[in-house]
């Protein structure tokens, strides 16, 4: 969608109308948006009124993008200004999202790693440990109180995993 933004900000630049701007743009752009687009467009031609169109297309592409690109196309017919300049930086600020999440996606990529092993190692041991004892496994798993340690193991490992997804989840 920043590509979306930044086509249509430079048509309008160049002095296109909004549908011509937006046209264009579906010519240029890759398949999912282009489709969509086009409908939008093609709706309009069919009678819809562009507020419609727009709704439609937010229906369509629920996304946080869309509505703010939306939302940037109802303001400017309503109020006027310049609406490449705000597609502009609409733009850029989604490219600089995406970096941003490729980079905590990056830099959180170890604690996630220690959540996997976190999870896994207890049943890596549980299973080594019935290859080379498998009398004393068997307790954990024939006695009341083996089950009880388990169900407890099991608990606090799961609590232990909630843990570390939530100090792994950055919202950006």
């Amino acid at each position: 969608l920043s590509d979306l933004m930044l086509l249509t900000a430079g048509g309008l630049r160049a002095g296109s109308s909004l549908a011509q701007a937006l046209e264009q743009t579906a010519a240029e752009i890759d398949v999912p948006a282009r489709q969509e687009i086009g409908l939008m467009l093609r709706e309009q031609r069919l009678g819809a009124s562009f507020d419609d169109a727009l709704a439609g297309l937010e229906r369509r592409m629920p996304l946080e993008e869309t509505a703010l690109f939306a939302a940037a196309l109802r303001i400017s017919r309503e109020t006027g200004g310049n609406l490449a300049e705000t597609l502009e930086s609409l733009g850029d600020a989604m490219r600089r999202k995406i970096a941003i999440e490729g980079k905590i996606r990056a830099l959180t990529a170890q604690g996630r790693l220690q959540g996997w092993a976190m999870g896994l190692l207890p049943l890596v041991a549980a299973a080594l440990l019935a290859l080379v004892e498998p009398e004393a496994t068997s307790a954990l798993v024939r006695t009341r109180y083996g089950l009880a340690t388990c169900a407890g193991i099991a608990t606090m490992q799961l609590i232990g995993l909630v843990f570390v997804r939530r100090v792994m989840r950055i919202d950006v």
